[in-house]
């Protein structure tokens, strides 16, 4: 059985977590925080009380405080008084079912990545850009997963191949413009990479047609991933299968197979002769 839901750190999860003055300059700390805090909600799953919110969000408690007591006035909380916690009510749920419908409705998305994990046996995740991260927005995992990916984790576009396949698609002035800003932004030296070295990344990913990592992020472990139109607007995203490097070689053509059906579907072409 496929999984969706992993715990992890808020931390990995929120372009907030950059202490960078440029990312502080462009935010509105209210708005902010409370983004943040359903984020939270997301990640646990659960009610929580306003100590644990503020040691996991980083932020005051008494900021906390009177942060959950507006949200629950507006209807977007509920407080249990005798536990003292917190949980989003249904008008969360409300507010997005509009994109969740249409989602579903247009190329039924979800349903379609989780046979695609069965299928394969290995975890799939479906990505867009957020600034100079990818981040996955679903992600499907067979019982014991090689590789363990929650879903709104943010990783250094650059070093993922569902980043890469997003850069392919822009122009190179834009990705090398990334590239620095990407560069300049984590902390880990092996997750830079050197702009004439990526650019002939993406030159190959642009002839292939699709994106291989191997190691580059997560030691010893494998993606390979295709671009797929979005079903809202015009962010497009990308669709990665990964585990075990060992793994998805051994799997290479049935993954690219999959995956080329995948991206055929999405654009609403047959899929490719054999």
């Amino acid at each position: 059985m496929a999984s969706s839901v992993l715990g992890g750190e808020i931390s990995s999860i929120g372009p907030w977590t950059s202490d960078t003055s440029t990312t502080k300059a462009r935010t509105v700390k209210s708005a902010e925080r409370t983004l943040a805090l359903f984020e939270l909600f997301s990640l646990y799953q659960r009610p929580m009380v306003v100590g644990e919110i503020a040691k996991a969000l980083q932020i005051p408690q008494p900021s906390v405080s009177m942060l959950v007591r507006n949200l629950t006035s507006l209807g977007y909380l509920e407080h249990d008084r005798a536990a003292r916690t917190y949980v989003p009510t249904i008008r969360i749920m409300l507010l997005g079912s509009w994109i969740h419908r249409r989602f579903s409705e247009e190329s039924n998305l979800e349903r379609r990545i989780d046979a695609l994990s069965r299928g394969l046996g290995e975890t799939v995740m479906m990505g867009i850009q957020n600034g100079v991260f990818c981040q996955y927005v679903l992600v499907q995992m067979p019982e014991n997963p090689d590789l363990a990916v929650q879903s709104g984790l943010l990783r250094p576009i650059t070093c993922t191949a569902i980043g890469r396949a997003l850069l392919s698609l822009k122009s190179d002035a834009e990705i090398e413009t990334i590239v620095r800003r990407c560069n300049a932004e984590v902390s880990d030296e092996r997750l830079r990479v050197k702009p004439s070295q990526f650019m002939e990344t993406i030159v190959r990913i642009r002839a292939q047609g699709y994106a291989r990592t191997a190691g580059d992020m997560t030691p010893n472990r494998s993606v390979i991933a295709v671009s797929i139109p979005g079903p809202l607007g015009k962010m497009p995203m990308a669709i990665g299968v990964g585990g075990l490097v060992d793994n998805i070689d051994a799997k290479e053509d049935a993954i690219l197979e999959a995956l080329r059906d995948f991206k055929a579907a999405s654009e609403g072409r047959d899929a490719p002769a054999r």
